[in-house]
């Protein structure tokens, strides 16, 4: 025997319930809990935001960083002569090149052995470097090397010279045979001769054994005594 169940009253509306009453939504306005959409968007900006800020540091940090203000070049100031000699200059030159902190060295060796036995050697311009070095740096000379001079008649090789003080030297040894040939005793009269008139002063060094440092230096620095005390006249020679 089947049992019937209890028949319920007709059910209330929900409209008409006041507890399930529900507060319209305006039209456009945002619901009050993220949908899925809207939670995809957000997404999608923190994303892209974070692209794009790694985007600009990697372009930030490719880019070089400007030099610092003392590292810029600075610009020589206005009242400065273009054409003044260097400072480094008038403290002495060799052809135009100022002079390097130290004296250039040279040395002496053994060679031969041949022929005849090894004796002491050396090389000739490696010394006249030092003297170019102890003249310019003593005397405060610009020479001029290898330089051609032609006074009276007379038709000089010189080693170097500073053509607008009228100082300079000549080395010969025994490796140097054109020049003892070209500085004869007739022509060292001429040298003594125009230092006395304070017209040109040449300093003719002779070594006619091992030249070394000290000796050379010595004579140098006696020479450009006896300059300093009755210095010939600047400028070309009259």
């Amino acid at each position: 025997m089947k049992k019937k169940l209890p028949v319920l009253s007709k059910p209330t509306p929900a409209s008409a319930q006041r507890e399930l009453a529900v507060t319209p939504v305006a039209r456009g306005a945002k619901p009050e809990f993220p949908t899925r959409k809207g939670m995809a968007k957000q997404v999608g900006l923190i994303g892209g935001a974070l692209i794009a800020t790694g985007g600009v540091a990697s372009a930030d940090m490719a880019k070089p960083a400007p030099p610092p203000p003392q590292a810029q070049k600075q610009m020589p100031p206005a009242d400065k002569a273009p054409n003044a000699p260097a400072a480094e200059l008038t403290e002495g030159s060799i052809d135009g090149q100022p002079l390097a902190k130290k004296a250039p060295a040279f040395k002496i060796y053994r060679d031969g052995g041949g022929i005849g036995p090894a004796e002491d050697m050396w090389n000739m311009e490696e010394v006249e470097a030092f003297i170019n070095w102890t003249m310019a740096k003593e005397g405060k000379l610009n020479l001029k090397t290898n330089y051609a001079f032609e006074y009276e008649g007379q038709k000089l090789q010189l080693d170097a010279y500073d053509p607008d003080k009228n100082v300079g030297y000549e080395y010969v040894d025994k490796l140097d045979w054109d020049g003892r040939e070209q500085f004869s005793k007739e022509v060292r009269g001429k040298l003594d001769k125009w230092m006395k008139a304070k017209k040109a002063a040449i300093l003719f060094i002779e070594i006619k054994k091992n030249p070394d440092t000290a000796t050379l230096k010595g004579k140098v620095l006696k020479f450009l005594q006896a300059v300093k005390k009755a210095p010939p006249a600047a400028g070309k020679l009259q």
